[in-house]
């Protein structure tokens, strides 16, 4: 499964987020998965996890303007790859599109 998502800022802000939400973002993906593990290499997250007993593995890079991911998922979750990746592009959508990453503010009145 592959995911291409424009992150809207620079590859090291975007990179930063990534950082600090990559364990919440495979947890969200419910409480059946278990042995995560994930490495960065400069721009690059290599990660692994098992949910539902299948190993799903993969890497996800941070560019100039997007993000890329692939992602290996077992036979069993193909059926699921559309939903899985509509998933993957909401939890995109919460960490980039929030306004501390473009630098604006929400004032309330």
């Amino acid at each position: 499964m592959k995911v291409v998502f424009p992150h809207g800022t620079t590859s090291a802000l975007a990179q930063e987020e990534l950082k600090t939400h990559s364990s919440t973002l495979i947890a969200r993906f419910g409480s059946e998965v278990t042995d995560v593990r994930q490495e960065w290499k400069e721009n690059r997250l290599t990660f692994s996890f098992r949910a539902r007993g299948a190993v799903v593995s993969g890497w996800l890079v941070v560019g100039e303007k997007d993000v890329k991911l692939e992602a290996n998922l077992p036979l069993m979750a193909m059926f699921w790859e559309g939903q899985i990746r509509e998933r993957v592009v909401e939890v995109m959508r919460e960490i980039f599109m929030t306004p501390k990453i473009h630098g604006k503010e929400q004032h309330r009145r």
